[in-house]
């Protein structure tokens, strides 16, 4: 117990380098959730929207007319209001435009004069001066068709189809073969190795190390803790701070997911989120059994190397299809180019039969670098006796 709470003690004097990497971490994902919109999920196109006020004073056919195509764009209230209220509304940017249609204003289309909307608008914004120039590109459309020998309903129906942007934007679907982006999911999960790999890289590098140190270790050893104790208490500590901060990713994460855990892709995706926390610590394992001083030197620099540098050249932060043949080939040989190809794989509809041989590959980059670390540890053992 005594060595256990040392160990975590060591942890929570590393809180700087966790508050960072974490932060970067809710930066990515803050960043990557909202590149999706809850409202588009399912696919399609929608005209930019406003809030406006329209008083239409005429109540004739063609301003029902211009009031409906309003409607059909806009979050249109109907109400009038007076000179002073219409410039505390515009400008205190509770509504984009008031629209005021005179009285007489079918009446004066008959004749040569131009027909005129009284609209109030802040000019210094771009979403007024959008609804101004919808308004005006209807009311001209409209007369366009008059002029051309159509009856004022046919005008008014002519013009709606020419404005409708769903007879000029073509939304072709394709199927998940040749989707062109991803899932939330995946490009949530994606990033992950990385914020795993420097959080528990530096919260528990510094704390097994210590450990290691020779006179804390020799002083450990002439102790009544046995050397049995004082490794499962080390084990112990680094286990519950992986699985802590495993835990606490898959939570954070799943909370931009919504409606999408608890699904098979997303089941899939903290099983191989798990298998390379696994790996991270079977990592920590082989670093931590080279010699003690010097590693700690280095420590903020061995930190940096495999977790930007595995990220790279594993198609974490790079995509896989765009990495050429040569880094792929040194890609294969890190967990994080088999955690990428099993996230792709989750992406594509795999099941977990599937996915057997790239978590096979990831989980066997751990099994070599515990059994390397192993080994090391064992052969300075048997130098030292000699």
């Amino acid at each position: 117990m005594q060595v256990f709470k040392a160990f975590m003690k060591i942890v929570k004097s590393n809180k700087a380098g966790i508050i960072l990497y974490f932060s970067i971490c809710v930066l990515m994902t803050i960043m990557v959730a909202s590149q999706y919109k809850d409202d588009n999920a399912a696919g399609g196109f929608s005209s930019l929207g406003a809030s406006i006020i329209v008083n239409d004073s005429d109540k004739s056919e063609l301003s029902k007319a211009v009031v409906k195509y309003l409607k059909s764009i806009h979050d249109v209230t109907e109400k009038k209001y007076s000179d002073d209220d219409v410039k505390d509304l515009i400008y205190s940017d509770y509504y984009i435009a008031y629209v005021d249609i005179p009285e007489g204003f079918m009446d004066k289309h008959m004749t040569d004069e131009a027909l005129e909307i009284d609209t109030v608008i802040d000019t210094s914004r771009a979403a007024g001066n959008y609804v101004s120039l919808q308004l005006s590109s209807y009311i001209d459309g409209i007369l366009r068709f008059e002029n051309a020998g159509f009856s004022l309903e046919e005008a008014v129906k002519n013009t709606n189809e020419a404005v409708d942007t769903d007879s000029f934007i073509d939304l072709k679907e394709t199927d998940s073969n040749e989707k062109t982006s991803n899932s939330k999911t995946y490009s949530l999960f994606l990033f992950l190795p990385y914020a795993i790999m420097s959080i528990i890289l530096w919260c528990l590098l510094p704390a097994v190390l210590r450990f290691n140190v020779k006179d804390v270790k020799d002083r450990t050893i002439v102790s009544s803790i046995s050397t049995s104790s004082r490794n499962i208490a080390l084990f112990g500590g680094s286990a519950l701070v992986s699985l802590i901060v495993y835990i606490g990713l898959v939570v954070f994460v799943s909370i931009f997911l919504k409606g999408d855990i608890f699904s098979t892709k997303w089941l899939l995706s903290i099983i191989n989120m798990f298998i390379f926390t696994m790996v991270t610590g079977c990592m920590l394992i082989f670093i931590a059994s080279f010699p003690t001083t010097s590693v700690l030197k280095a420590k903020d620099i061995i930190v940096n190397i495999i977790g930007l540098g595995f990220s790279f050249l594993g198609g974490i932060f790079v995509p896989l299809e765009v990495l050429g043949d040569g880094v792929k080939s040194v890609g294969k040989f890190l967990p994080t180019y088999w955690y990428a190809i099993s996230l792709e794989k989750i992406e594509s509809g795999a099941e977990l039969a599937d996915l057997t041989e790239s978590f096979g590959m990831e989980a066997l980059f751990g099994v070599v670098c515990l059994a390397a670390g192993l080994a090391i540890s064992k052969l300075s053992i048997y130098i030292k006796d000699r």
